[in-house]
């Protein structure tokens, strides 16, 4: 059996510590323990040197627009493999009849992949992921990846999970971003070539070096990876941060105003004025957003400035499935939850199909279910009853979470201290008692 972790312990000299000194270690382990709790841990960023393959895959294939001008994407969110293998083989059928029924030009999977608390090995990582990809890889369909809040609290690090990803099929496009400038480690771009390029990304004979990179580039596709420790000012988990928006910013510029679509796994709290104040199609399941604050980072206000991102699609809240304009200009979306891992979606699993057509641009999106059937969803006004209050249920809420925090520590310093006075006293008192019984 691999393992990850090994650690060799040589005990010297070791003398029974005393009971005083057993309780404080039992207070202190106990107190961190608990801070612990409320502090959050980014697994995807940290550094993890295990090598997962050798392979070297250097050609991939190019995205572009269809003969009739289309591009069809399938977004699986939330898909949970790992949770229980029961669930695992559930998800493959989803996967089996969403694309067999659609069989779309590319797949996002945007974020929470794995239920990754459940997988104590790489090998489990590589097992699963062929699961994951084995409808698209039968169907030669590409596809990339970004992060959600569970796809890194396993053995592996995002950046081997990366690494496993681009080196297990040639029709993996996910790019790792390796600027320590910018947060995160799924920030890419991928380009969608002009339905009158040369080469056809079906044709096996066609090799996509050939590719004629002079063709025109009529659509991009915007990757975010919302999986970030100690975000914005207020230090809280999960958002995008400024400096992944001048990333954008600058790519932006560089391509031109070319229209375009965007994933992240965490959805923006405008997602919450986009029910109140909107016709929407779908449901808030979830009655509630586990978004994040956008105010420091300016994250939507600059894609509605630039106006080149059309549409902006996320997941992580699984009961959640609506989408409309936002501010008659960006479409914002969720997914349909696709997996039977953690808990359930309001309606039967699925994902939600985005359809671009490249003259004039326009976006087209529905849900397709588990059963392989296309869902009408609900058309929702604007009306004081359904009104959700204006709150990102984030690992704490960024406008409290400076002072929470302070009062946390300063709790639990004052409750070691206590402790520690109390059983220094205890320990005295025990000894006095123990020479007057020798007086005696």
């Amino acid at each position: 059996m691999y393992s990850i972790y090994t650690n060799n312990f040589n005990i010297i000299n070791f003398k029974k510590p005393t009971k005083l000194l057993l309780s404080l270690n039992k207070i202190i382990f106990i107190s961190i323990l608990i801070i612990s709790l409320f502090i959050p841990i980014n697994q995807c960023q940290r550094i993890n040197t295990e090598e997962i393959g050798n392979e070297k895959i250097s050609i991939r294939p190019k995205l572009k627009f269809n003969k009739n001008g289309k591009f069809k994407i399938v977004q699986f969110t939330d898909l949970h493999y790992g949770e229980a293998d029961e669930y695992d083989l559930l998800n493959l059928i989803v996967q089996e009849n969403v694309i067999e029924n659609e069989l779309p030009d590319f797949v996002m999977l945007s974020g929470d992949m794995f239920s990754a608390y459940n997988i104590r090995t790489s090998e489990k990582y590589l097992a699963l992921w062929e699961m994951v990809t084995r409808s698209m890889r039968k169907r030669n369909i590409p596809w990339s990846i970004t992060f959600g809040n569970h796809d890194c609290e396993g053995p592996l690090g995002g950046r081997e999970i990366v690494k496993m990803d681009q080196s297990f099929s040639n029709l993996s496009l996910t790019k790792e971003n390796i600027d320590p400038n910018i947060p995160g480690i799924t920030n890419y771009k991928l380009e969608i070539y002009s339905s009158l390029s040369s080469s056809s990304l079906n044709d096996e004979n066609s090799n996509s070096n050939d590719f004629n990179m002079d063709s025109s580039i009529s659509s991009s596709i915007f990757i975010f990876d919302s999986d970030l420790p100690q975000c914005n000012e207020s230090g809280s988990w999960g958002c995008i941060n400024e400096k992944q928006v001048e990333w954008y910013e600058k790519e932006s510029d560089q391509q031109g105003n070319i229209p375009s679509v965007a994933f992240v796994h965490i959805p923006p709290v405008e997602v919450i004025d986009l029910w109140n104040d909107n016709v929407v199609r779908g449901d808030f399941g979830d009655k509630e957003s586990c978004c994040y604050y956008t105010d420091e980072s300016e994250f939507v206000s600059t894609m509605i400035e630039r106006g080149d991102i059309k549409g902006l699609y996320f997941g992580h809240d699984h009961k959640n499935d609506f989408h409309g304009i936002y501010q008659n200009s960006l479409e914002l979306g969720y997914g349909r939850k696709s997996g039977y891992g953690s808990y359930n979606p309001k309606y039967l699993e699925g994902a939600r199909i985005i359809e671009l057509t490249e003259q004039p641009f326009s976006i087209k999106t529905w849900i397709r279910n588990v059963n392989g059937e296309l869902e009408t969803q609900q058309t929702h006004y604007p009306n004081s009853y359904s009104q959700s209050p204006r709150y990102c249920c984030t690992h704490e809420d960024h406008k409290d979470e400076s002072s929470w925090t302070l009062f946390l520590i300063g709790y639990c310093s004052t409750v070691i201290l206590v402790s520690i006075v109390f059983y220094i006293k205890r320990s005295k008192s025990n000894q006095n008692q123990s020479y007057n019984v020798i007086e005696l």
